[in-house]
């Protein structure tokens, strides 16, 4: 069995210590500086955006984790995204990391570092190596909620989830954080994520990982860009002192799917905060031919224009949706398509239906629904999550480096 814990974190899982502070990074004021730290080295998976153009610290990390495959800290700073800034830049993540490496007395290249913010501007590196040692001192087993908070941009909330899974030898725990609001698209987004466990786990795990990210953080989309800072980690301790293939078949079934809840609902939470969005909507393509055309057509529809301004606008104009559904590149026939708005069917086989227009607008008042579309073409299915596209992102975008 296993439950979620609203109010859990990144250091609900045994042997999980963070802290966050303020280290003058950011001209709010606001906290800008975040380190977490297990007690005993944990097995690390890792994956980072997918854009050509690579901030430092996702370069740093990739050269580290090609070699090594655990990790005992990562050091983060918001409010600066150490991208584009060449040579320097990595020597600025380097040093982050070995400045970690030695307060915290870890082996070398056992440290991983995480940026965001804005692009272009090299690191304030005398803040940030004055921080460092504040972030050691600050390390508590209570901190998940600084953490959180140190970790954002222009994100409205924090992003914390865990969960517990009760086994036969024990119980189990995963945390989770998150940040991300806008920049936000298919193959990860400009987020950071960070998921703990102290579940034991195989290096072949990393395949279960990555298929979680596709269900989840490759499942969003706020706006059609895709981040130079984009990364998602997680780490294994093995504290629990229960190990992944020591459990029965039933109880890694519970595992798997309480980590897949959690990295979605951490997913979801980053679009309900998608820069001035005022609603989720998940986008759900069923009956499509592979799980792959099902999760491409779901993507596509979810970055239209059109049809987010439609979702603010809290008008239902279904021909938007099918429209760009058409232009998805997957392979669909109209004639045998339906179109739902929740459980309201507003197409039948490529016909619209009469349907009560009060019915509809009651739907897309509300903050969340759903918009599935059943393709009749196969057996797969899949979702993605966006949000409405607001007069407020504009707004946030237009000023964002004023």
């Amino acid at each position: 069995m296993y439950r979620i814990i609203e109010n859990g974190g990144i250091c609900t899982p045994k042997g999980f210590l963070a802290s966050g502070i303020k280290a003058g990074i950011k001209v709010s004021g606001n906290m800008d500086m975040a380190l977490l730290h297990t007690e005993k080295a944990a097995r690390c998976f890792a994956v980072s955006t997918t854009n050509k153009v690579k901030a430092a610290p996702v370069l740093y990390n990739n050269s580290v984790l090609e070699h090594a495959h655990f990790a005992s800290a990562i050091v983060i700073n918001s409010g600066n995204a150490n991208a584009c800034t060449g040579l320097q830049g990595y020597l600025d993540s380097e040093k982050m990391a070995l400045m970690v490496e030695e307060g915290l007395e870890l082996t070398p290249k056992s440290a991983l570092v995480c940026s965001t913010g804005v692009i272009g501007k090299n690191l304030e590196m005398n803040k940030i190596e004055a921080g460092i040692p504040k972030l050691i001192q600050n390390l508590s087993p209570d901190a998940s909620l600084d953490f959180a908070k140190a970790i954002l941009t222009t994100d409205l909330t924090t992003k914390s989830l865990a969960a517990e899974i009760e086994t036969k030898a024990g119980k189990i725990y995963i945390g989770g954080a998150c940040k991300g609001s806008g920049m936000i698209h298919p193959n990860m987004a400009t987020m950071l994520a960070f998921i703990t466990t102290d579940i034991g786990l195989p290096i072949d795990f990393f395949a279960e990982f990555r298929a979680n990210i596709d269900d989840s953080f490759n499942a969003i989309t706020v706006d059609g860009d895709t981040s130079t800072n984009d990364t998602c980690i997680m780490l294994a301790n093995g504290m629990s002192d229960i190990q992944y293939g020591d459990l029965s078949l039933s109880e890694q079934g519970e595992f798997r799917t309480a980590l897949n809840l959690l990295m979605k609902e951490l997913a979801k939470s980053i679009v309900r905060d998608g820069e001035g969005a005022t609603k989720l909507i998940e986008i759900k393509v069923e009956n499509a031919e592979s799980r792959q055309d099902a999760l491409k057509m779901a993507r596509f529809i979810g970055t239209s224009n059109l049809a987010k301004c439609a979702m603010f606008g809290e008008d239902p104009n279904w021909g938007r949706i099918l429209s760009s559904a058409g232009a998805s590149g997957v392979n669909m026939v109209v004639e045998q398509t339906d179109l739902f708005f929740n459980d309201v069917q507003v197409l039948s086989k490529g016909t619209p239906l009469i349907i009560d227009k009060e019915i509809l607008n009651a739907i897309v008042r509300q903050k969340e629904y759903v918009v599935t579309l059943v393709l009749n073409m196969g057996y797969a299915s899949a979702s993605a999550y966006t949000c409405d596209l607001s007069y407020d992102y504009v707004k946030i975008n237009a000023e964002y480096t004023t």
